[in-house]
């Protein structure tokens, strides 16, 4: 395929034919870097999987990013989820909205770019990071993050309606867990560990924090899954609940953690706080930047994404397609959304590395 000939649905579409789950992105990162190598048109540098673009050199340094795997698809997921469909305006398939509409996007602008023989001041880079839709796993961008120094400014590739996200919600996951009395159901009158978690979870749905953020709100917490008891007969020793928390930049983990164990009772564990809240200022000039090139209003994002890895840069998020698309049976992007991406990153791009506002 003749990635500079190719227009980006085309490339969307060989995309999404790669299944490249979080860990198997081998594949399609393979064809990728063959594809691109053999426009001659921009540096290629390999980390494991994860595959770095750049054209010009110098700085500033402009990084681009997005990811290349996706979720499993569903049961009843629309037809083949790695075989895209056309109907109607729309490109069907997993990954199509997240994320490798973005992929196509950014790649296709910045090769565009490349091929007009335009020229940045320093450099831009777009990397394609493996694992950012497993939890846990080697992520790409945790790791090149050991491996580069950090960019001036970032843009992160995930689907906001190309609305300029200027802020995004942490996730922080808790455990709490009540304790009770063994023994038998029949005959046991000490405290009932269940009961318990009834009661601290009543008081956790009351629990309110004043600050709000302008582009976020405010914190959501919501308890996602709950056991305890080990028999029918027997008075639960131990119950234990997950709480799903989605933070703001205004508090830290430590004050959420905190409030939560005050307001329960309970013993409060934590799961993950990997992902923390993070936000751009709007007078950076990325935000500024990508404001313009867009047409739209800053935004906030309840979901998490890459980021978080890159807190310490000047950072928005945009991309083509809409987010509620996101991991559903029926996964599409609009083409008009993923054509107007193209010319959005374009101008992003040119903006930014041509000191334009």
């Amino acid at each position: 395929m003749n990635l500079v000939q190719t227009d980006v649905t085309t490339l969307l579409q060989r995309l999404v034919g790669f299944p490249s789950l979080s860990g198997e992105e081998t594949d399609l990162v393979n064809w990728l870097e063959e594809a691109v190598n053999s426009t001659g048109l921009l540096k290629t540098e390999r980390y494991g999987d994860n595959l770095v673009f750049t054209l010009g050199e110098g700085d500033p340094w402009l990084l681009l990013n997005t990811h290349s795997d996706v979720v499993p698809p569903s049961p009843d997921h629309y037809g083949d989820p790695f075989d895209p469909v056309v109907k109607d305006g729309r490109i069907y398939g997993r990954g199509t909205t997240d994320a490798k509409g973005c992929l196509a996007a950014m790649l296709k602008a910045l090769l565009n770019l490349a091929d007009s023989g335009w020229k940045p001041a320093g450099r831009v880079s777009l990397a394609v990071t493996v694992c950012e839709e497993a939890v846990g796993k080697n992520n790409g961008m945790a790791h090149l993050r050991t491996l580069l120094p950090a960019p001036d400014a970032a843009i992160i590739g995930e689907p906001t309606s190309l609305a300029p996200c200027i802020a995004q919600k942490g996730l922080l996951i808790l455990r709490l867990i009540t304790r009770g009395t063994s023994g038998h159901a029949a005959r046991i009158y000490g405290e009932n560990a269940i009961y318990r978690m009834g009661s601290a979870l009543q008081k956790l749905e009351k629990l309110t924090f004043d600050i709000k953020n302008t582009f976020l709100g405010e914190i959501k917490i919501t308890p996602t899954t709950i056991e305890g008891g080990t028999a029918r007969n027997a008075n639960p020793e131990v119950c234990s609940a997950v709480i799903d928390i989605r933070t703001i930049p205004e508090y830290e983990p430590e004050a959420i953690i905190r409030a939560v164990s005050d307001a329960t009772g309970a013993d409060v564990g934590i799961i993950s706080e990997r992902y923390v809240s993070v936000q751009t200022y709007p007078t950076e000039r990325i935000a500024q930047v990508c404001k313009a090139a867009s047409g739209a209003e800053f935004i906030g994002s309840p979901t998490a994404s890459d980021w978080v890895f890159l807190a310490d840069v000047p950072v928005i998020k945009i991309g083509p397609g809409h987010s509620p698309q996101s991991h559903t049976s029926n996964e599409y992007i609009e083409i008009a959304q993923l054509e107007k991406g193209v010319a959005v990153y374009e101008q992003i791009i040119r903006r930014y590395s041509s000191n334009e506002t």
